[in-house]
């Protein structure tokens, strides 16, 4: 397992650009876990520990044990392009409400395999990649309520 360090600073000409950085470093790898921390000093910032291994190429639709990821977004139709937009309107407003960055709520590949499954259900969130008993706990009636309401 290797590990990488991000600063996130929550001044608004840095946070997009920061958060933008770890979201491209998430689709290249499999995350094993993270570890966050706020830091207050002259410039605040959130420091975030991934821990990840080298992502294989298979990923995409695979056997019911394991998880689904789509990682381009090139591979969404016009339709789940709009769902994704709804979903990313969603983030963006749980994580001002939250006060956390946008990543710590959904990564990009989630959401995006979010609108490729569409799925039906919180059970069905189970079969996405980053999504386990916390986070759909946490996030899991929001989104399938979206995805019903669109």
């Amino acid at each position: 397992m290797k590990v990488k360090h991000f600063r996130v600073r929550v001044s608004g000409e840095h946070l997009q650009n920061d958060q933008d950085a770890i979201n491209q470093f998430l689709t290249g790898v499999n995350v094993e876990k993270t570890a966050t921390n706020f830091i207050t000093g002259m410039i605040d910032y959130w420091s975030v520990l991934v821990f990840y291994s080298p992502k294989t190429e298979k990923t995409r639709e695979t056997s019911e044990n394991e998880k689904v990821a789509v990682l381009n977004y090139d591979e969404l139709t016009q339709e789940e392009k709009i769902t994704l937009n709804s979903l990313k309107h969603w983030r963006s407003e749980k994580s001002s409400k939250l006060g956390l960055p946008q990543y710590m709520i959904c990564h990009n590949s989630e959401l995006m395999t979010i609108a490729k499954m569409r799925p039906d259900s919180v059970d069905e969130l189970k079969k996405i990649k980053g999504f386990g008993e916390n986070k759909i706990s946490r996030y899991g009636n929001d989104i399938i309520s979206l995805l019903h309401a669109s």
